[in-house]
């Protein structure tokens, strides 16, 4: 059993996939337009926009879609965690990651990680990033 994360976007999804792409090298896996789905998902004007995709990064998955207009719902309540094994890769996403965003916990040492911290991307979705020790 697998269990993924699936991020409804406000319109942004194609944008994010590119985004996650450079940040950290996500890959697209599939990607299906609203336009190309059933006739009862159609929505005016939202015909090139992602009834669904998949990026996948190292061992992980991200489902993605553009909620319907009046559905999307603020990302909280959740964070996604990445792990990393090396400072320098973690340093190299964080930063991708907070360009346009907020960073909320700078990445610095813990007692618990050799780097940790937490940053919200410029779609608000949080990740937190971690060098276990």
């Amino acid at each position: 059993m697998t269990v993924h994360t699936y991020l409804f976007f406000d319109g942004s999804c194609e944008e994010a996939i590119r985004f996650y792409g450079e940040a950290f090298g996500a890959e697209l896996e599939y990607l299906m337009r609203f336009k190309e789905g059933p006739a009862e998902l159609q929505v005016p004007g939202w015909e090139e926009k992602v009834l669904h995709a998949r990026v996948s990064f190292g061992e992980s998955a991200l489902d993605m879609s553009d909620a319907r207009p009046g559905e999307q719902a603020a990302f909280s309540g959740f964070a996604l965690i990445m792990h990393l094994d090396q400072i320098e890769r973690a340093e190299e996403v964080f930063a991708a990651l907070g360009m346009g965003g907020q960073v909320l916990l700078p990445l610095a040492p813990t007692f618990w990680a050799r780097r940790y911290g937490i940053v919200k991307d410029r779609f608000g979705v949080t990740w937190k990033v971690q060098v276990s020790q």
